[in-house]
């Protein structure tokens, strides 16, 4: 696991999109064809996407005190989980840590789509498109699955989405530290938010993205309890894909249907 972390404090966020904006400048992501109301409330894009590392996502608005509504509101983008599920299916190994990152080895990704099925929280996406004016050491390719690196590549020491928050309700530090202070911050919000919890301590042996939530993981969607893909179904796949695999050529569209059809048999 990385020394680091990411703290995304809900409490404190105000949907201003800094993070959202940094982060494609910084990737040199291109925008999105959006639509106003494209997701719940003001979310937009609706999701994350090929091109979308990280986004705003907006929740229904917590009514149920009519003087006093409360917006719910969290930065999302990967989570960096430490046993995370991509890395475990991918057939060509092209899901890696990296400094204790989650991250796309492009050089060997074939697009297959496996990281898109396993993982619970929707993060990565095969981009369908040549955008390979985009990115920076890694250009976007048709084919090829994207999520954040947390500016792994186009290094920086504070990633771009955290070094901007106007609010600190996004931050990046030392992991333990951080820890600490969702604690301590979870204490003082109990009063105004009984309901409040920390998200990402144990999840999938611990996330790189700690989250303050105001409410229970349920209410922002996130999965309470996630599950490990099952490692003897991997194992099947990888096995008749590894056998399959002889017969590809080298071609990636090849490749892609050699994990179909090891996927379908696996069951």
């Amino acid at each position: 696991m990385s020394n680091n972390a990411f703290l995304v404090d809900t409490t404190k966020c105000s949907g201003c999109r800094a993070c959202q904006v940094a982060c494609k400048q910084w990737n040199n992501l291109p925008a999105e064809k959006t639509k106003f109301f494209a997701g719940t409330e003001y979310t937009n894009p609706a999701e994350l996407s090929a091109i979308t590392f990280n986004h705003v996502k907006f929740f229904p608005v917590d009514i149920s005190k009519p003087e006093k509504p409360v917006w719910m509101i969290m930065h999302k983008k990967c989570y960096h989980c430490e046993k995370a599920n991509c890395l475990n299916v991918c057939p060509q190994k092209a899901i890696i840590k990296l400094e204790g990152w989650t991250v796309i080895d492009q050089a060997l990704c074939i697009g297959c789509g496996a990281c898109v099925d396993a993982c619970v929280y929707k993060v990565p996406h095969v981009l369908d498109k040549d955008l390979s004016q985009y990115g920076t050491e890694q250009p976007l390719k048709s084919g090829k699955s994207y999520k954040c690196h947390a500016c792994t590549v186009n290094k920086r020491d504070v990633p771009a989405c955290a070094n901007v928050c106007p609010t600190g309700a996004l931050s990046f530090g030392n992991r333990q530290d951080l820890l600490k202070k969702a604690e301590a911050r979870l204490s003082k919000v109990k009063g105004d938010f009984p309901l409040a919890s920390i998200y990402g301590v144990k999840e999938f042996d611990g996330l790189g993205v700690i989250t303050i939530l105001k409410n229970s993981p349920a209410v922002y969607g996130l999965p309470v309890n996630p599950k490990p893909v099952s490692a003897e179904r991997i194992r099947t796949i990888h096995t008749v894909y590894a056998i399959l695999d002889n017969f590809t050529l080298g071609m990636p569209s090849l490749k892609r249907a050699a994990y179909r059809i090891s996927r379908n048999l696996a069951g």
